[in-house]
């Protein structure tokens, strides 16, 4: 009899999971509260370990043909000297909408789809309830109690595409004091840009348009480029408080387990968000089938918990903001 098992959260990490579990074994159910919204975002980076974990259900191909490799990348400080140049990164950009289309076309016909928001996990008649429902987890809880809120950073960002043309030496990031800026080629689409700064704003909903006025003051003595950037920006940006998830010491708990963002939710830094939410699971998805979920539970969260803690660590460095939060 095939196990019954519920996926609350149907981005990366769900779709990424539903589409790595037997259907021959696994009656799965991915619930999503806000479908047409599951697919928003802007560009990611993906590093060579996300794009092996992919293999495992047959989308690195399909993710590969529609990323983009950057020409080259550099570090710069605000005004926009060149600090240190860092050749072309070994990983792929790719819009996040064209990810999320890969992954749902790898998951197998069995997988049942229901839209909804759920609101009390532990009602969802299923053998296995798995969160892969983001920051705001609702799963988290059953897992580890004193986990459930999402912490805050002090910071703001802003995410968004130009077409702006940028130029090899362009490309990267470039910090200050209170501020960050990058961009990075995308595609045929354009560049993908972000900033972060400190901002008493919100903490939710943000307005884009105040977000992006502030950011204008904030950056109004940045490189060239930070502030064409800025300066061309509409109100189609996205703008978001920067929340983590809370330390966490366990990712599963009798019949419930957290993936993803629900489970290890960091500052964009490091690049590792969507990456470690495809390796979460396809490697659960293989322990799962195994039965050796407290193993995989071992390995995840010391490495997990600890790009968390890398990923805040570098961003107050690259904002050379070291104030206790």
């Amino acid at each position: 009899m095939r196990r019954q098992v519920a996926v609350v959260g149907g981005g990366i990490a769900g779709l990424t999971l539903a589409a790595a579990l037997d259907p021959r074994r696994f009656a799965v159910t991915v619930h999503e509260a806000e479908p047409e919204r599951a697919g928003a975002g802007f560009a990611l980076g993906l590093w060579p370990a996300a794009l092996r974990a992919l293999s495992r259900i047959g989308a690195r191909e399909a993710v590969a043909a529609l990323g983009h490799r950057p020409p080259g990348a550099g570090l710069h400080t605000i005004a926009g000297r060149r600090l240190l140049p860092l050749g072309s990164p070994p990983l792929i950009m790719v819009q996040r909408p064209d990810l999320l289309a890969a992954l749902r076309a790898a998951v197998p016909p069995e997988v049942r789809m229901s839209s909804g928001e759920v609101s009390d996990p532990a009602a969802l008649d299923a053998d296995l309830v798995i969160g892969a429902d983001g920051v705001r987890s609702r799963v988290r809880p059953l897992v580890q109690p004193s986990a459930a809120e999402r912490l805050p950073t002090p910071y703001v960002a802003l995410r968004g595409l130009t077409t702006l043309p940028v130029r090899v030496r362009e490309i990267g990031e470039y910090w200050g004091r209170g501020r960050l800026f990058g961009i990075v080629p995308a595609g045929p689409s354009g560049a993908y840009w972000f900033t972060s700064h400190r901002s008493a704003l919100g903490p939710e909903p943000l307005d884009p348009e105040v977000v992006l006025a502030e950011a204008r003051a904030v950056f109004a003595t940045a490189a060239p480029i930070v502030r064409t950037v800025l300066d061309r920006a509409g109100p189609e940006v996205s703008a978001t408080r920067i929340w983590t998830a809370p330390p966490m010491r366990r990712y599963v708990r009798g019949r419930y387990a957290v993936i993803g963002d629900a489970a290890h939710a960091m500052t964009p830094n490091l690049g590792r968000g969507a990456c470690e939410a495809i390796i979460d699971a396809v490697t659960l998805a293989a322990a799962m089938e195994r039965g050796t979920v407290a193993t995989w539970q071992a390995r995840r969260v010391p490495l997990t918990q600890g790009y968390r803690v890398a990923s805040g660590a570098l961003m107050r460095l690259a904002l050379q903001d070291l104030r206790r939060q």
